[in-house]
């Protein structure tokens, strides 16, 4: 044999074998055939207490209680956990309609260690109206995930896509949080997803996380008191982080994002969001007494007598900062550098109390004081103000067109969270969504590997 090509044909006989060892299996509470996963009539009834790196789980619709995946690394091989669809549940062996058109359900996850994707493959057309009834797995109760085990392990290399995350809810006095995680994780995405409804914060993170991702989520409901304190976003440190095109309602508590408790937090990208107290919110309603009203800015880098936090590099890009409360609805960053602010729109929020070391440009304004923007480039609007399409559908997409903003770079900034170009009309607009142009529709993927 060519010596030259005998490395190269055991290594693609090598691979071939990997490839091999990876299967499908198949989940389905209430199957009654031989519970070996092979197929839809012989699926196990739960997932197996070990599950196989490179295999792919698919989940019928039922109850799957609570889980702990710690399942060893090998490299960096991922386990998949899928939703079963009509049109995506790998064989048809007994495989039934009836077994795609729900939800598989869990009451906790706990995740301890690397290499996961959860898909859910689908959710609800109105997702940013908070609507969760057709997400393809929900996770619901008190503190519903967690990533590390309380002894400094956590789980790394983690994607969340179209997964329904509820927490125990508001004012409950648990002080709970939907996704839990104090040992610095990295490599995690949550896309498509909803996470809402928490009786403190909606991301709790300790150590320094690195390269996160949230993007297209609906991200809902806290509770902030003076006995437990809350925020959507509370932190440590963190790098290198991706905040896109999600939308954000009903935040309450020191910010939406906020940096307390000592730590330097650097390279965030935050563009494309509409964040918005609504008009039930602003009316307190259903709400018991003593909770902390609004915000005190949408971004909050603390460094105070309490506070040792440094942020740098924050990019704040193409933002809707609508009917915020509370006493400040801007960008507070207290110690740091190099931070940009431009193209978002304040519209009927408190005032914004912009302060930190940087830029502004090309940013709206209506029935919201200004502070800290003395730019040329602000508009401050006073008639013909109505420019968003159903501020009580909350729909925030463009009617009209603004005043021009400022041209950035295409990746990632170069379109909207519906997929439209900006700046294809010859005018950048201001704010979270591009004014006309076609809504680009994208499929589900139907397949997802970890970053």
């Amino acid at each position: 044999m060519n010596r030259t090509l005998y490395p190269l044909l055991m290594a693609a006989v090598t691979l071939t074998a990997g490839a091999a060892e990876a299967a499908t299996k198949y989940v389905r509470p209430g199957a009654t055939g031989s519970n070996n996963g092979s197929d839809w009539t012989n699926a196990y009834t739960a997932l197996p207490s070990s599950l196989t790196r490179g295999d792919v789980y698919y989940l019928a619709d039922g109850s799957y209680g609570s889980r702990t995946f710690s399942d060893a690394n090998s490299g960096t091989t991922a386990i998949t956990i899928r939703k079963a669809t009509e049109t995506d549940h790998g064989t048809d062996t007994g495989w039934s309609s009836t077994y795609g058109d729900g939800q598989a359900i869990f009451s906790n996850w706990q995740i301890y260690t690397d290499y996961y994707v959860f898909d859910g493959q689908r959710r609800n057309g109105d997702w940013h109206l908070g609507t969760t009834s057709q997400y393809g797995i929900r996770v619901a109760g008190r503190s519903p995930v967690r990533l590390d085990n309380g002894s400094g392990t956590g789980g790394d290399s983690l994607t969340f896509r179209y997964i329904d995350i509820q927490g125990g809810g508001r004012d409950t006095g648990s002080g709970d949080d939907v996704i839990y995680g104090l040992a610095g994780n990295s490599n995690i995405t949550f896309q498509y997803c909803a996470l809402h409804d928490s009786d403190r914060t909606i991301f709790l993170m300790r150590g320094n996380w690195k390269n996160l991702l949230v993007d297209h989520s609906y991200i809902a409901r806290n509770t902030s008191t003076p006995a437990i304190h809350g925020e959507m976003l509370s932190m440590t440190e963190s790098t290198d982080v991706t905040w896109s095109n999600n939308v954000m309602e009903d935040i309450e508590g020191t910010a939406f994002i906020a940096g307390l408790n000592g730590g330097t937090v650097a390279n965030w990208k935050i563009f494309g969001n509409v964040a918005f107290h609504s008009a039930a919110y602003a009316a307190d309603t259903g709400r018991k007494s003593g909770h902390n009203f609004g915000v005190a800015g949408f971004i909050f880098i603390a460094n105070d007598a309490s506070n040792n936090n440094t942020g740098n590099n924050f990019l704040v890009y193409n933002n809707t900062f609508m009917n915020l409360k509370g006493s400040y609805s801007g960008v507070v960053i207290q110690k740091g550098s190099g931070h940009e602010v431009k193209n978002n729109i304040w519209y009927g929020s408190v005032r914004t109390n912009n302060s930190f070391s940087g830029t502004m440009s090309h940013n709206w304004y209506y029935n919201t004081q200004q502070d800290g923007d003395s730019t040329s480039t602000k508009t401050v609007c006073t008639s013909n103000c109505d420019v968003f399409k159903s501020i009580t559908g909350k729909d925030f997409r463009l009617k009209s067109a603004t005043p021009a903003g400022t041209a950035l770079a295409a990746t990632p900034y170069g379109k909207d969270g519906d997929g439209i170009v900006r700046g294809a009309d010859g005018t950048w607009d201001r704010g979270a969504y591009e004014y006309g142009g076609a809504v680009v529709t994208l499929p589900a993927p139907t397949s997802l590997t970890v970053k």
